[in-house]
């Protein structure tokens, strides 16, 4: 295995190279093509078909074109997404980011992710681009993410070694969010943002896109657990390094006492709903290829 994963990494590393050969401005456009055409070659796979399936049977889409439409556009925008925020590294900082992130938030949303008095919850999804928000945010305070490791040590140390995470303190999803790292978090004021939209089999069973699914309550335990407040929103792509952060709502604050199962049904679901109207706004730009809505028919609609 160990073989494996240094010849991962070599072949990585020889790509990161060449592709540091183009021009930032052309990033997008080539992840963007090299998205399509995975989609394109894998057509027949079943990552591709649970892409289809997804939008079909949230009604996204309305049609199998239509369908097939957005999630060749979604593949294309994960892959471009990624190629961008690898070539941006040392461009956007902490000093200019806000020369290309346009803001959609309440007051009260902006003084508390930006003013670093309180540590913060910022609940997300796969959705837009994810790795431009950490610039943004970690510019005012510290900035936690609760993500998954490589499985490869090499690949996970080259991806150190070159701060694609803008220095951000990432806890590692299969340890789970201990005591240490939640000392870490409150301490320091910091930001805390975690994906909670994938499938969870022990999860709340909540209304996503008119069909009840289980969620993750992580966003919502710490929450109970730290009495920190709740944000919900997402980072999306509006152009050429131009992105909008958007916050939906007011922010979701601590009510003394209740914890109860009920509070957590009642506050992921609003959760849900909130990352909903974010997924609105650029479908193309969400995650659609996880088996989110597993076990539900795909409904039968035209051809185009």
């Amino acid at each position: 295995m160990k073989f494996v994963h240094f010849i991962q990494y070599l072949i990585v590393v020889g790509f990161w190279y060449l592709y540091r050969l183009i021009p930032l401005r052309y990033a997008y456009r080539f992840g963007s093509g090299f998205g399509k055409l995975c989609y394109f070659l894998g057509s027949a796979s079943r990552r591709v078909k649970v892409t289809r399936d997804n939008l079909i049977i949230t009604g996204i889409a309305k049609t199998q074109k239509e369908a097939n439409a957005i999630a060749r556009a979604s593949w294309g925008h994960f892959f471009g997404h990624v190629f961008e925020a690898f070539r941006a590294v040392g461009v956007v900082t902490h000093e200019n980011w806000r020369q290309y992130v346009e803001l959609d938030l309440s007051p009260a949303a902006e003084k508390l992710l930006f003013s670093a008095e309180r540590p913060v919850i910022l609940a997300t999804g796969h959705l837009g681009a994810w790795e431009a928000g950490i610039v943004a945010i970690s510019s005012a305070r510290p900035f936690f993410a609760v993500a998954r490791l490589m499985d490869n040590p090499y690949l996970q140390r080259f991806l150190d070694k070159h701060n694609f995470r803008c220095g951000a303190t990432i806890i590692p999803k299969r340890n789970g969010f201990t005591a240490k790292a939640m000392h870490q978090w409150l301490d320091s004021n910091g930001a805390l943002t975690i994906l909670f939209d994938q499938f969870s089999s022990r999860g709340a069973k909540v209304k996503f896109f008119g069909h009840v699914v289980p969620a993750y309550t992580s966003p919502v335990r710490i929450h109970l657990r730290s009495h920190a407040p709740l944000l919900v929103g997402g980072f999306l792509r509006t152009g050429h390094m131009k992105y909008k952060l958007i916050v939906v709502g007011e922010p979701i604050e601590y009510v003394e006492g209740d914890v109860s199962e009920e509070r957590i049904q009642q506050l992921t679901a609003e959760l849900i709903a909130r990352l909903e109207k974010v997924i609105l706004q650029a479908p193309e730009q969400y995650l659609w290829m996880h088996r989110r809505w597993r076990n539900i028919p795909v409904p039968e609609v035209p051809k185009k």
